[in-house]
């Protein structure tokens, strides 16, 4: 076949070449409707109800008078038995009843939009019997022909999704259009736009993320047993249209559907928690999950925690935050990780002798024997090839990875259902929580004899973190340095014979370097929760003209009395979004003597989505 399968087809070429992508016009043979002809990949479309009423036949086998009329009937029924072999002659020999009834005439419009004649002549009379003038028998025509295309829409609503094929065999774009039909407005792949609330003066946000959408707003964001590339609201459905969003979440989940929108309903009586996490409605930083930061105020038998201490834990919710991003309701209680505790570079405990790992760029996950749970109890969708491929009587610790500098990609990916982009995605084990009663180079070593590369469970897929003995404090310095120069984010040390504890843990520690950077303050998030009254955060921006806010590191006293608005304050951060705003920044004081802003100088290797010379 040439390299254009559809340019000829068994030495039959079209009356018009109608290029990949190319658009063009087609006019109503007996009315003044104007339809659209589309070519898309190996298919042609026709926005007419005759072609969009063949829900039984594959989008690629369809045709109608538009079609042939511009195509050509002869190399149009070469592209029918080409692309349909088996229902092209059931299709072309299905013959009319001899008296069809109104209805069988309504919905036979295969060869055109406007065979349904009958119906459209008696519209010549008013109830009353007057002449109508030719305006507004075309007006009723027209009319009449929206209606139609309103039915086509239902009853093919109403038919049971194609199934879904090998992503490699979809268009490039696989949301341009899904089962013939396009959605009302085009959103680009990292595009962002504004949607009003159709009940109060909020403003949500709407993007497409590579195959999925996503909003702002509460309704979206409490869906936390859908997985995201499968979840709509009143305003993806107002941008994106009805018919195409049914269409595009029984094609991203297709046995969750019907189930999700009729039984997800919210309690009549929320508890306290759960209105403390449905959160849709604000969009802070940092500042949505004060009330959990109260409680962290003081340790489990009731000591006062220090400023670091806290500082720590605040940045761990944020990661935690940014890897959910949903406001959700967990769907089963968080499991019991072990979390790390910071080691100081300057001054920081002895760790010679430790184990050394990468600390990976990627999302915590708990995987229970079945299923795949966050750090906060919402489940993941990974393909079921990959679920197979894990034994069913232990559990692991580990983390969803995409690659050194891919974080937010990584984020994108592991929180959907049926994407293609799976397939970058790898599970990266580093304990075994179901032996946690062994030392660790015990559950090392099981975890060797399951995934190492003679393991009875080894695949590409599932990957064992490396670990390395620390000789000395320079030996752990430089595997830093190596690392982050390849685009890592940092290193784990790993104290010797230590056990699995379900908690926060000094046997666990963490090592990542900072910058620090100058900003002005441009305004103030107001609290939440402890802080309700005070400062929640400081807006900022930076010199190169990005704005972000602020509020971890901040005291009880700078939130009563935050930095003057045109200050100039130093903050720390771990490295830039793709965005070029810093990730987790931390408020460190105000720069007295500074009138201008400047920001860090961020090698190439610390930005989100760059990756180094040599990725995992």
């Amino acid at each position: 076949m040439p390299e254009d399968e559809l340019a000829e087809i068994n030495g039959i070429l079209p009356k018009r070449v109608i290029a990949d992508g190319e658009e063009v016009e087609a006019r109503s043979m007996t009315s003044k409707s104007v339809y659209k002809v589309k070519r898309t990949w190996d298919h042609f479309y026709c926005t007419c109800p005759a072609w969009r009423n063949q829900a039984r036949v594959p989008v690629n086998s369809r045709t109608c008078k538009h079609l042939r009329s511009i195509l050509g009937d002869a190399y149009e029924d070469a592209r029918l038995a080409l692309k349909n072999l088996d229902g092209v002659k059931k299709e072309s020999s299905s013959k009319p009843p001899k008296t069809p009834s109104k209805s069988a005439k309504r919905k036979r419009r295969g060869d055109d939009d406007d065979d349904a004649k009958p119906k459209k002549k008696k519209l010549s009379r008013s109830t009353k019997g007057k002449m109508k003038t030719k305006g507004e028998i075309e007006e009723e025509e027209q009319e009449q022909e929206e209606k139609e295309e309103e039915e086509v829409d239902r009853e093919v609503l109403s038919k049971k999704p194609p199934p879904i094929h090998d992503s490699a065999a979809m268009p490039e774009d696989e949301l341009a259009e899904i089962n013939g039909i396009l959605p009302k407005r085009v959103i680009a792949d990292g595009e962002e736009v504004e949607a009003r609330s159709m009940t109060s003066n909020s403003v949500y946000k709407v993007k497409r993320t590579w195959d999925h959408f996503y909003c702002t707003c509460p309704a979206w964001r409490n869906q936390a047993r859908v997985p995201v590339n499968a979840r709509t609201c009143k305003h993806l459905r107002s941008i994106l249209g009805d018919a195409y969003e049914d269409a595009r979440l029984a094609l991203k989940n297709p046995h969750g559907v019907k189930k999700e929108a009729t039984s997800s309903k919210a309690p009549k009586t929320p508890s306290k928690s759960t209105k403390r996490q449905k959160r849709g409605d604000d969009n802070d930083d940092d500042d949505d999950d004060k009330p959990k930061k109260k409680r962290l105020a003081r340790g489990t038998k009731g000591k006062i925690k220090t400023k670091g201490e806290i500082e720590e834990e605040e940045e761990e919710e944020e990661e935690e935050e940014e890897e959910e991003d949903d406001g959700e309701v967990p769907s089963r209680k968080p499991p019991p990780l072990l979390l790390a505790n910071s080691w100081k570079i300057d001054g920081g405990q002895d760790v010679t002798g430790w184990w050394i790992s990468e600390k990976l760029d990627g999302v915590r996950v708990f995987y229970d024997g079945k299923h795949m749970w966050s750090r906060l109890g919402n489940p993941f969708t990974p393909p079921k090839e990959l679920l197979a491929k894990l034994p069913t009587d232990i559990t692991l610790d580990g983390e969803l990875f995409g690659g050194r500098g891919k974080f937010q990609d990584t984020v994108s990916v592991v929180k959907t259902m049926n994407s293609p982009h799976w397939k970058n995605i790898t599970f990266q084990v580093f304990d075994i929580p179901s032996k946690g009663d062994l030392p660790f180079e015990d559950r090392m070593a099981s975890l060797q004899a399951l995934f190492g590369p003679s393991g009875s469970h080894a695949c590409p897929e599932v990957q064992l973190v490396k670990q390395t003995q620390a000789e000395s404090r320079d030996h752990i310095l430089n595997m830093l340095k190596d690392v982050e120069t390849k685009g890592g984010e940092g290193l784990m040390l790993r104290k010797p014979q230590s056990l699995y504890e379900g908690r926060r843990s000094s046997t666990l520690l963490k090592i990542k370097s900072f910058y620090d950077a100058e900003a002005r303050v441009t305004g103030y998030e107001p609290g939440k929760g402890k802080n309700k009254g005070l400062t929640g955060s400081l807006k900022c921006v930076m010199e190169s003209g990005k704005k972000f806010n602020v509020g971890t590191g901040l005291s009880d006293k700078q939130r009563r009395n935050p930095p003057r608005v045109g200050s100039i304050i130093v903050y720390r951060f771990q490295e830039l979004t793709r965005d070029g705003v810093p990730r987790f920044p931390s408020f460190i004081g105000e720069a007295a003597d500074k009138t201008d802003p400047k920001d860090a100088e961020v090698p190439e290797h610390r930005k989100a989505g760059v990756a180094g010379p040599s990725d995992l």
